[in-house]
This record gives C-alpha cells, sequence and structure tokens, in this order.
C-alpha cells in the first residue's frame, strides 16, 4: 500500500518501506527500511483529518523512530497495519519518560518570561566561573496549582501565578509538558549567591500551532512578521482554524512555502504561497516574494517544501495573517548546511 511518499509491504515477519520522493526518503533518513516485526516496541496512528494528513508512529526497541505519513484515503489499510503490527510486535517495554517526549514550544528568540528560581538548586547547575550565564533546555511540567521548571532533571523553580495560569491552556493540549530555551544567570561577587532564571516562551496563544508538520522537513527560523494578503480569499480554510484556536481570536499554524505565478495587468509574476494541509491561507507581497524565492524554489522543486510559522489574528468574518520569517541573508549557517544537504540527497 503506499502512503505519502512511501511504499509500504508486509511480507511474513518484516516491514519494508520504500521512498518514492524526496519526502519519502528524509522521512526514513534515507531509506529503504526493512524492519522485523520483533523488533518494533510501539506503534500508533494519528488519523487524517479534513485539514491534515494522518501519521503511523513507528518506534524501534533500539530506540529508533519513524513517521509514515497517509491521506484521508488510506486511512483504513493503515488503521489494519497497526492492528497486524501491534499483534506480532515484539515484547512490551517501557515507554520513555514523559520528559523525554515533551513537544517543543515556540519563543520570541530572547528570554522574556522570568522563573521563581531556587537558589540552591540553580548554584547546583552553575558552572565555577564567579559571574556567568548559560543557556539549556527546560521543561514545563503542569502541576495542580502551579507550573513546575525543571533543566536536565533538576527542578529550579516554578512560574508565578499569572503565567501558570496562562499557559495551562498550551500545556494541557500536550499532556502537562513542553519544552523551551532557558537562560541561567548567576554571581558570586556578592556577599550571597545571586542568580536568575529565564524562558524562551511566545505569549500563550502562540506557544503552540494548530497543525503539525513532518518534524524533518525543512523549518524557516521564525523571525520578523511579514504581512500575508489575499486572506479574505481564503477564509473557508482559515475561519474553521480560528474556531479551533485554543484561546479566542489568535493562533499560530505551520504553512507550507510554494511557488505560484500571477498574472497583472501588464506582466505575470511569482510570489510565494502558503498553505496549511495543503489549502492557501494566503501568500506574500511581491516584493518579499522575491527576496525568499532563490530559498522557497529549489526546495520546491527537490519534493521538500519548506514550512513557516504564521500568525493568524481574527474571527469568523476576518482573519489577518503574519509570517514569521528570517530573511534568507540572515539564516543560521546550521539550517543552510541542512539545506544544502538536503538538495545534494
Amino acid at each position: 500500500m503506499d502512503g505519502i511518499g512511501i511504499s509500504v509491504t508486509l511480507d511474513g515477519g518484516h516491514l519494508s518501506v520504500t521512498p518514492t520522493n524526496a519526502v519519502g526518503r528524509l522521512a526514513l533518513g534515507g531509506g529503504p527500511l526493512t524492519v522485523d516485526l520483533r523488533d518494533i516496541a510501539a506503534v500508533t496512528v494519528h488519523e487524517a483529518g479534513p485539514l491534515r494528513n494522518g501519521r503511523l508512529d513507528l518506534r524501534l526497541r533500539d530506540g529508533r523512530s519513524y513517521q509514515l505519513a497517509f491521506t484521508r484515503a488510506h486511512q483504513d489499510d493503515f488503521a489494519r497495519l497497526q492492528g497486524i503490527l501491534v499483534a506480532r510486535r515484539g515484547p512490551q517495554v517501557p515507554l520513555p519518560r514523559a520528559a523525554d517526549l515533551a513537544p517543543p514550544l515556540r519563543g520570541h528568540g530572547f528570554f522574556n518570561v522570568p522563573v521563581l528560581e531556587e537558589t540552591a538548586v540553580v548554584r547546583a547547575l552553575c558552572g565555577p566561573a564567579p559571574t556567568g550565564e548559560r543557556a539549556s533546555e527546560a521543561e514545563l511540567r503542569l502541576r495542580d496549582d502551579h507550573v513546575q521548571v525543571l533543566v536536565e532533571g533538576y527542578a529550579v523553580g516554578v512560574l508565578s501565578t499569572a503565567a501558570a495560569y496562562a499557559y495551562r491552556v498550551p500545556l494541557e493540549r500536550v499532556g502537562g509538558s513542553g519544552r523551551c530555551r532557558v537562560r541561567l544567570w548567576w554571581t558570586r561577587e556578592h556577599p550571597e549567591f545571586a542568580c536568575s532564571v529565564a524562558l524562551d516562551l511566545a505569549e500563550p496563544e502562540f506557544a503552540l500551532p494548530l497543525n503539525t508538520v513532518d518534524p524533518l522537513a525543512p523549518h524557516l527560523p521564525p523571525g520578523r512578521p511579514f504581512q500575508l494578503t489575499g486572506e479574505r480569499e481564503h477564509l473557508d480554510v482559515l475561519v474553521p482554524l480560528m474556531d479551533s484556536a485554543y484561546l479566542p481570536g489568535k493562533a499560530l499554524v505551520v504553512a507550507s512555502l510554494h511557488l505560484v505565478e500571477r498574472a497583472g495587468p501588464r506582466s505575470t509574476s511569482v510570489v510565494v504561497a502558503l498553505r496549511v494541509d495543503g489549502r492557501d491561507i494566503g501568500e506574500l507581497g511581491r516584493q518579499t516574494s522575491g527576496r525568499f524565492r532563490p530559498l522557497v524554489g529549489p526546495l520546491e522543486e527537490a519534493g521538500l517544501p519548506c514550512h513557516a510559522d504564521v500568525v493568524l489574528v481574527g474571527n469568523a468574518i476576518a482573519v489577518e495573517g503574519k509570517a514569521l520569517l528570517t530573511p534568507p541573508e540572515e539564516l543560521p549557517d546550521e539550517f543552510i548546511q541542512r539545506v544544502r544537504g538536503l538538495l545534494r540527497a
């Protein structure tokens, strides 16, 4: 049977997955993939919906994991495959701790949310320098009346009462645990050890996108907001998205970027259109599109369209979108090298 960019066969005691395009190769780490059914530790299916593709998550006993995407047309095939794999997989092994599975929360690129820190714990995490700071990753865990913040497994503090109330909804959406960047600062140049802890977190309504995409696909680092145009023509897509927002009137989505031709009164231009689950939600203006065409075009031709975060604000009457994009000339080297590697594959 076929999925998105893959062909799947079950032969005896083995599952074989063969990529059929660049998207499939990306999902399989180059592919093809052959798995002994006894090596499967867990298999789950996320059903396809009107605005999203389905996904079969496969985790092996050696820790490797794969995501096999499919359309609604193949929903029943992958549901049956899940049943077969569950029945014939290896003995149950413990799942990773919730901390290992905490999904990422979006940030602003700077540390704007203070933590009510536990000084003794932070001191244990700090280096020997008399004054210093370092960035790491924090996990936010939802508790009955507060949000606990952990760094490297240590509880370094909690969010303020107001912040805990504000971020409760997005954390509940992801099972009570999320992760983000954190900065530790300290000084020993005073009679008493002093420190601070701060998180890089977007506003609660924009900390978690409404939709999910392949985590291995190229994703432009969030940057400055670029206004979309033509949203009014796509209210059939945008209004249902706003209806599913977990905080009224504001939402974050992940959109794919594509080049499309637009006919003008005197000439035809190529602009960057943005799509959520394959459906248009708007496009960048001509001048902004010109800046991003050299990046979007080659990836799309290779079958690997890049994605970007889009902020939506509005209601059932009107919706405004802004794409959070880092311009090509400001992209970090890590992202550029990854794109080059994908294009060479």
